[in-house]
């Protein structure tokens, strides 16, 4: 299916990135996409699965082929969502200051944002050239329903102005509470995913026999 990106007129092209093991991608991480493409108003969306995600080395994940062809499933009928294989083709350990250089490069003059979790803020002082990383692109926290800002803001060990800038970034999302653990899990005992992933990863899974 051809996708026909929105125009954006004289204004700078506005792109979402949104990393992961994506193992296999579910209905949350598709409902954290479409929340994140409205409240940013971006132009787009790609999802960039990793190869080997920095905290999960010596974990095992399903082959990238695999992890990337459901996602293409997955996006294939939003027009505001991309899948890019640039971490699965580099290899390696995927880390997020090399993905963002390699986007910035590909799209000159784009404004780009990288989504994550708000969990994840207390422990981004720990991630490779991240004050580059920082002034690269705009990181935007997603907060779910359960998790509280104000104890996240405190666990934060940036200095300023960066702790300040990414708590005031922060957006609400729909409260899904699935987790990809919890997909691998119910098909290793058996049990069904429906409703839990889109209907062709449900049947890509199947098809290939994964997680079971």
């Amino acid at each position: 299916m051809v996708k026909t990106a929105r125009m954006s007129g004289n204004k700078p092209e506005r792109i979402g990135v949104f990393g992961g093991s994506f193992d296999p991608v579910h209905m949350g991480h598709l409902t954290i996409a479409q929340d994140a493409v409205e409240q940013l108003e971006l132009d787009r969306l790609i999802f960039v699965p990793a190869a080997v995600p920095p905290h999960k080395q010596g974990h095992a994940l399903a082959e990238g082929r695999y992890r990337l062809e459901m996602l293409q499933l997955a996006t294939e009928s939003n027009v505001s969502f991309e899948v890019s294989d640039m971490e699965l083709q580099r290899g390696g350990v995927s880390y997020t200051i090399d993905t963002i250089t390699q986007i910035q490069f590909e799209h000159p003059g784009a404004e780009l944002f990288f989504i994550v979790g708000l969990d994840s803020l207390t422990i981004l002082h720990s991630w490779r050239n991240i004050e580059q990383l920082l002034e690269l692109c705009t990181v935007v926290p997603f907060a779910r329903g359960g998790e509280d800002p104000v104890r996240v803001a405190e666990q934060i060990q940036l200095s300023e102005p960066w702790k300040t800038r990414l708590m005031d970034r922060l957006i609400r999302i729909h409260e899904v509470e699935i987790s990809a653990s919890e997909v691998r899990m119910r098909l290793a005992e058996g049990l069904s995913i429906r409703y839990l992933v889109p209907p062709e990863v449900e049947m890509y899974i199947a098809e290939h026999g994964l997680y079971v």
